[in-house]
């Protein structure tokens, strides 16, 4: 139905702005003006204001096409990210596809916790990091720009997934040691030693999925769902990270707004001390550190 849904010719961009935000207005996009822009800007390549500067410009039949297909994906749900192609995380723009999660301001602050640790004495003794679920290693490569005397490495189960963080770490000129496996345990079988391990792992429980909005739900589901309660993940990777961290290690865990107590007795079980639940912006919980310490 949505063949006719545009003008059979090229128009120029402010007509074709005009056209896509009316479709996007009516496909119940939230902010079509801004996303009908982002969209386009992208598609060309520039910024956005020389839309706005330049919004007499022809189209090119071909990038008419490409663009309304554009905006058909946006209307069926699909993440403006993916769309673009990208996302800003840490100051930093990373290549996004629907091979990975979409980095959110959330983890921004799982980063911040693990980067306050440069300034201390614990942070003299970190000497290598591993990112655990590293997606499209935004955690990993942040941490490696930002802390370039520390060691970083990233594992992920998925390949997709690890070609688009290879290619997040050559786009910032950083060196980050990528390798496929389950959790920690290529690093446990390699016995291999770290002072720090950080993840964020899927945590949301398995039957509210369904209910996700429809943009989240074309998010990977392997970097989503936890298990019945959310909290699979923390269980292995409690039981995993004192088998690989050199004492006294840290665990930073992200961790859903509402599981900081249930991660904290995980950790608690298995040995660990010293916990702290840290705070997003909004207030919520939303990080979980703690020491390893046998």
């Amino acid at each position: 139905m949505w063949n006719n849904s545009f003008s059979p010719q090229p128009p120029v961009v402010r007509e074709a702005l005009s056209e896509a935000v009316s479709f996007l207005k009516r496909r119940g996009i939230p902010q079509p003006r801004l996303e009908a822009e982002v969209l386009l800007a992208a598609l060309l390549g520039e910024e956005r204001v020389k839309l706005i500067t330049h919004d007499r410009r022809l189209l090119p039949p071909s990038l008419w096409k490409e663009y309304q297909e554009l905006l058909r994906k946006r209307g069926e749900g699909w993440p403006l990210q993916y769309l673009t192609g990208r996302q800003e995380f840490m100051s930093l723009s990373f290549k996004v596809n629907p091979a990975v999660l979409i980095p959110r301001a959330d983890t921004e602050v799982l980063v911040e916790k693990v980067l306050s640790y440069k300034e201390t004495g614990t942070g003299s003794q970190i000497k290598h990091i591993v990112d655990v679920g590293t997606g499209s290693g935004a955690i990993a490569v942040s941490l490696a720009y930002y802390w370039p005397e520390v060691k970083v490495t990233g594992v992920d189960v998925s390949p997709e997934a690890l070609a688009v963080a290879r290619e997040n770490a050559a786009i910032h000129g950083v060196e980050v040691e990528w390798i496929r496996g389950d959790l920690l345990t290529p690093l446990i079988n390699a016995r291999r030693k770290v002072q720090l391990v950080v993840s964020n792992p899927p945590y949301i429980p398995a039957g509210d999925l369904p209910s996700l909005s429809r943009e989240v739900r074309k998010e990977p589901a392997l970097a989503l769902n936890g298990g019945p309660d959310g909290l699979d993940y923390y269980r292995c990777l409690a039981a995993q990270a004192p088998s690989c961290l050199e004492a006294p290690g840290l665990i930073a865990l992200e961790i859903g707004w509402d599981q900081g107590e249930a991660v904290r007795e995980l950790l608690e079980r298995a040995g660990f001390t010293g916990i702290e639940i840290g705070r997003d912006y909004a207030g919520r919980d939303r990080v979980v550190t703690a020491v390893w310490r046998p």
